[in-house]
């Protein structure tokens, strides 16, 4: 037998929105353990080489050992909750939950099986990123911030299915915490606009440095990212202009790649459960604020 089919993990991907679609084109390109089984979604499959099962043939099926579910955030937990029940390893978009204790308890599922549930966050692989983190170990920041803006999906709007902004929009927090180590929260705000809003908080890392976050949505917004850090020594990094390596794989892959290899491993690092509970922790600290 083929080493590589022993050692086969073969994967579902549900939710074919524009994470998912990224998923199945990585996954059919993939050429490590990861295998592509099929895909689960309420849109048709246009990719007739991918079978569109039901999620519970997805979930019955022996040969599947893995899901990545990647609907909209108010689905969740149901569908964490079903595929640990059914022996599946997940890698779930973020939020992985909208809550930070519905997050402890699916992860203390996941380990009471020895299964593997992952959270992404491509955020922490961009080369801005990456660069920002060896100067903070390096020298201390004098004051940060993060913004994001863009336009209502069909889901991010919907406060009570997905979460109030910072459940959403938790990429921010997680870079945070990743750069700077546990947070403070100082306050939050939300001000509704006539076709959006705009939500900020005010954080401080432990030497008491600050940190504002601000998420804003509207109707037909144009995505606009913008980091600025300023440290000590007077430098300030945009990591914006920080150009990703061409040498490297794409980030949905990196982030497959490192599924896999914490799959192969048995053990999720106590980073990424850490990023994910506190994240949603401080995500609820802010919205107390509102």
């Amino acid at each position: 037998m083929d080493p590589q089919s022993q050692n086969e993990i073969g994967v579902v991907v549900v939710g074919l929105g524009r994470a998912g679609i990224v998923r199945v084109r990585d996954l059919k390109a993939k050429n490590g353990c990861l295998t592509l089984k099929g895909v689960v979604s309420r849109r048709k499959n246009e990719d007739e080489e991918v079978p569109q099962l039901s999620l519970e043939e997805a979930l019955d099926r022996t040969d599947v050992k893995a899901v990545i579910i990647s609907t909209e955030p108010a689905l969740h937990e149901e569908y964490i909750r079903l595929a640990l029940e059914k022996g599946k390893h997940v890698l779930v978009e973020y939020p992985l939950a909208l809550t930070a204790a519905t997050a402890r308890e699916l992860f203390q599922s996941a380990e009471d099986k020895g299964l593997i549930l992952y959270e992404e966050n491509i955020a922490l692989l961009v080369e801005g990123f990456l660069a920002v983190k060896e100067k903070s170990k390096l020298v201390d920041l004098k004051q940060a911030s993060y913004s994001l803006a863009g336009s209502y999906n069909g889901w991010i709007e919907d406060f009570e299915g997905s979460g109030l902004p910072f459940v959403c929009g938790i990429s921010g927090i997680q870079i945070m915490l990743s750069l700077f180590g546990d947070l403070l929260v100082k306050g939050g705000k939300i001000d509704h606009q006539e076709n959006g809003y705009m939500a900020q908080a005010s954080l401080e890392t432990q030497k008491g440095r600050p940190i504002t976050l601000t998420l804003a949505r509207s109707k037909d917004t144009k995505r606009i990212k913008q980091e600025i850090y300023e440290f000590e020594d007077g430098d300030v990094l945009d990591p914006s202009k920080i150009v990703q390596k061409s040498s490297k794989p794409g980030l949905f892959m990196q982030d497959l790649e490192n599924f896999e290899k914490i799959v192969g491993k048995g053990k999720l690092p106590d980073e990424c459960k850490w990023l994910s509970i506190r994240g949603l922790e401080i995500a609820e600290q802010i919205h107390s604020f509102f």
